[in-house]
C-alpha cells in the first residue's frame, strides 16, 4: 500500500468510527429578502472535510466552445457534451489528494451563487446510473451556463434525467438577486426542487431537511417524476386525499430519521434554530426546514450561526476542537457569507479562510478577482488536476493569501483557552471593515455608471487592500501568541523510517525550552491537516531529550527526537510539511512549527469510493 493510500485508508476509518465529525459537516444558511436586513438575500455556507485541504480563488472568464467538445470531470463519470459559450466564474477550489467532486462554490458572471451539502444516508441505494453518472458535473455547469437561480435548477435536472446522480445524495443550494432555491437530491434521478419563500429563513445540515411540501404549487416546487407514486408504493408516503399531493414530505420518503437524529446534524440543528427562533428544539422530527423570523437577519447574525458552538467545547487538553457537533468543528476550512446584489459585480462575499470562530471573515467581490496570491497555479492547471492534483500542490505555502490564516487557526487550536482576546481582535476587524465596505461600494457605485472596468478595479483594488490588512493583523496576533521558534534539524522525513529525527525548541528571552513539560510533549501535523478524529495523543511522543545551544545565542535549547513513522503518521509523501510542536511550561500551552519535505511518491489511482466523493 502506498503511503498517500494508507493515509486516506487511515482517514476512511476515522470517518467511520468518527462520522459525526468529519465529512458530513458542511452548514448552509439563507436568508430571503424581505427578512434580509440589507434587503438583498443572503447565503452564508461552512465547508467542512478534513485532511490536507486548500482553497486556492479563482476567475475562470467566459469562454466559446467547439462544437462536439465533450467534457469529462471525474474519471469514471458520464461525458457530458460542451455548450457553445460559457459564462465566467468565480471559483473556490477544494483542492483535496483525492480529488474532490461536492465542495466547490461557485459565483458567476450572472449573478448565480452555488453551494452544497451532504446528505448521505438514503433508503434506496440501488438506483440507476447512465455512463457512471454525473457528480461534480452538476455544480460546475451550473455555474458555467446559469443566468439565473431557476436555470440552474433546471440544468440540474436535465442533467439528472439524462445521466443520474452517483453520489448517495446532496442538497444544493442557488441564489440570483431575485430569489434562492434549493434542489434536493437523492441517488440517481430522485429529487424535489424548492424556491426558498422571501420571508423564510432556512438551515441545513448534512441531512436532507426538506419536508413536506405542495407537489401541486408548480411555481415553487418541482418533483422529480415518478417519486411521489413509488413512495406511495413503498409506504413512505400516504396522501391525506387520494390523488392529491400537496403535503408530500420528501425526507421522510427518501432518509431515515436516524439521520437527522444523528448527533453531528442534531446538535447544529438544535444549535442553529435556537439562536433563530430562540426556542430549544431537541426532537429531532421537529426541526423546521425553514421558518419566517419575527425580526430581520443581517450579514452578522449568518455570521454568528456559522460560528456556533456546544457549550461543552474546548475541555480537553489537546486542541480546542477535538469533539465539537457545532456548525463549527475540526474539519471547518473555509466559511463564508454572500450578500447579493442587483449587479452581479457587487455581490459580497465575506470569508474565513480557516475556521470561522478563529479568523475574520475578509470582505471582497468575488466578481472583480481575488487577490493574486489567493491561488498558486493557473485556473487551467486547477481544472485539470481537480481529480488528478500533483503531490506538490500540497506543500506548504507561505506566500499563500490563505496561510496566515491556516497559521493563526492552528495555533489558536492549541492554545485558544490563553488567547480569549483573540476574538475582540477579529471583532474590531470585521466592524471596520463593514464601514470600509459601505464606502468603496457607493464608490464602485458611481464608477459604474461611467465605466464598468473602472468599477471593477476599484473593487479589485478593494480585495488586495482588505485581504493585506486582514493577513497583517492575523500575522501581529500569531507573533504575539506563538513568538517561539523550533527547527527541524533533518532535511526531509522518512515516513518508513524508525529512525529518529531531532527538534530543537529555541530557548528565547520569554521561554527556557529547557522547563517544559516533558510528559505533555507532542509533535506532527496542523489540526488543519488532520481528519476530525485524530487527537493530539495520537501524535507523535518524545524519545530522548538533550539540552544544548543549538544556534549559538548562549541560551541552552532542548532538542527533542521522535520516531519519522510516528512523526509522519498523518502527513503524505512528496510535500512540504508545516510540522508542529506542542508543549507545556508553568502551565501555559506553547506551541510552534517549522517546514520540512516529506519523503517519498504516492499513488494516484483510485475508485470513487476512495476518492471520498461525499466531500
Amino acid at each position: 500500500m502506498t503511503f498517500r493510500k494508507s493515509l486516506l485508508a487511515c482517514a476512511i476509518s476515522a470517518a467511520v468510527a468518527a462520522i459525526s465529525v468529519n465529512a458530513f459537516a458542511c452548514s448552509t444558511v439563507i436568508v430571503g429578502k424581505s427578512v434580509s436586513a440589507t434587503g438583498h438575500i443572503i447565503v452564508g455556507h461552512n465547508e467542512d472535510n478534513g485532511g490536507r485541504i486548500f482553497n486556492p480563488q479563482y476567475y475562470v472568464p467566459p469562454a466559446k466552445h467547439k462544437a462536439g467538445e465533450m467534457i469529462t470531470y471525474e474519471p469514471t463519470a458520464a461525458k457530458i457534451p460542451q455548450v457553445p459559450e460559457t459564462l465566467g466564474f468565480y471559483w473556490s477550489q477544494t483542492l483535496d489528494p483525492n480529488g474532490s467532486s461536492f465542495s466547490d462554490g461557485f459565483v458567476n458572471d450572472a449573478g448565480v451563487v452555488i453551494v452544497s451539502n451532504a446528505c448521505t444516508g438514503i433508503y434506496d441505494n440501488d438506483q440507476k446510473l447512465k455512463d457512471g453518472g454525473i457528480g461534480y458535473g452538476i455544480r460546475r455547469l451550473m455555474a458555467e451556463r446559469a443566468h439565473t437561480a431557476k436555470e440552474a435548477i433546471d440544468i440540474a435536472i436535465k442533467l439528472l434525467g439524462e445521466y443520474g446522480y452517483f453520489s448517495e445524495g446532496r442538497t444544493y443550494t442557488v441564489a440570483d438577486k431575485n430569489e434562492a432555491w434549493q434542489i434536493a437530491i437523492h441517488k440517481g434521478n430522485t429529487w424535489v426542487a424548492r424556491r426558498v419563500q422571501d420571508n423564510e429563513i432556512v438551515y441545513i445540515p448534512n441531512n436532507f431537511m426538506i419536508g413536506k411540501v405542495d407537489a401541486t404549487d408548480t411555481k415553487n416546487v418541482i418533483v422529480a417524476p415518478g417519486l411521489i407514486e413509488r413512495s406511495i408504493q413503498n409506504g413512505r408516503y400516504k396522501p391525506a386525499k387520494a390523488g392529491v399531493y400537496n403535503d408530500f414530505n420528501y425526507r421522510l420518503a427518501v432518509q431515515p430519521p436516524e439521520r437527522r437524529a444523528a448527533e453531528y446534524n442534531r446538535s447544529r440543528n438544535e444549535l442553529a434554530w435556537n439562536y433563530i427562533t430562540g426556542k430549544k428544539i431537541t426532537d429531532p422530527e421537529q426541526f423546521p426546514y425553514s421558518v419566517t423570523p419575527d425580526r430581520k437577519f443581517s450579514v452578522d447574525d449568518v455570521k454568528a450561526i456559522l460560528r456556533l458552538h456546544e457549550p461543552t467545547i474546548g475541555d480537553d487538553p489537546g486542541w480546542y476542537h477535538h469533539n465539537g457537533f457545532g456548525t463549527c468543528r475540526p474539519t471547518s476550512h473555509e466559511s463564508v457569507v454572500f450578500e447579493l446584489d442587483p449587479d452581479p459585480e457587487f455581490i459580497t462575499a465575506f470569508r474565513a479562510y480557516a475556521r470561522p470562530c478563529e479568523t475574520p471573515y475578509v470582505p471582497g467581490y468575488p466578481l472583480a478577482k481575488p487577490a493574486a496570491n489567493a491561488n498558486f497555479m493557473t485556473w487551467q492547471e486547477a481544472t485539470a488536476e481537480q481529480f488528478n492534483a500533483q503531490d506538490k500542490r500540497f506543500s506548504y505555502h507561505a506566500e499563500f493569501a490563505s496561510t496566515p490564516f491556516i497559521n493563526h487557526a492552528n495555533v489558536l487550536e492549541y492554545q485558544w483557552g490563553d488567547q480569549m482576546p483573540t476574538r475582540d481582535m477579529i471583532k474590531t476587524l470585521e466592524d471596520g471593515w463593514m464601514g470600509d465596505r459601505a464606502a468603496v461600494h457607493a464608490q464602485a457605485k458611481a464608477a459604474m455608471k461611467v465605466s464598468k472596468q473602472k468599477a471593477l478595479d476599484i473593487l479589485h483594488n478593494f480585495n488586495v487592500q482588505k485581504m493585506q490588512e486582514a493577513q497583517g493583523a492575523v500575522d501581529r496576533n500569531l507573533a504575539s501568541i506563538a513568538p517561539h521558534k523550533i527547527v527541524v534539524l533533518a532535511k526531509e522525513l522518512d515516513p518508513k523510517s524508525d529512525a529518529n529525527v531531532k527538534i530543537a525548541l529555541l530557548s528565547d528571552t520569554l521561554l527556557d525550552a529547557t522547563t517544559i513539560d516533558k510528559d505533555k510533549t507532542f509533535a506532527g501535523p496542523s489540526r488543519a491537516s488532520t481528519v476530525a478524529a485524530v487527537v493530539m495523543s495520537n501524535l507523535a511522543k518524545p524519545k530522548a531529550f538533550e539540552k544544548k545551544d543549538v544556534n549559538g545565542d548562549g541560551k541552552t535549547d532542548l532538542v527533542i527526537s521522535f520516531s519519522q513513522k510516528d512523526l509522519t503518521k498523518y502527513m503524505m509523501a512528496g510535500a512540504v510539511w508545516d510540522t508542529y510542536l506542542y508543549t507545556y511550561t508553568s502551565g501555559k500551552r506553547i506551541c510552534a512549527f517549522d517546514t520540512v519535505p516529506v519523503k517519498g511518491q504516492t499513488n494516484k489511482k483510485y475508485s470513487n469510493a476512495e476518492r471520498g466523493h461525499d466531500r
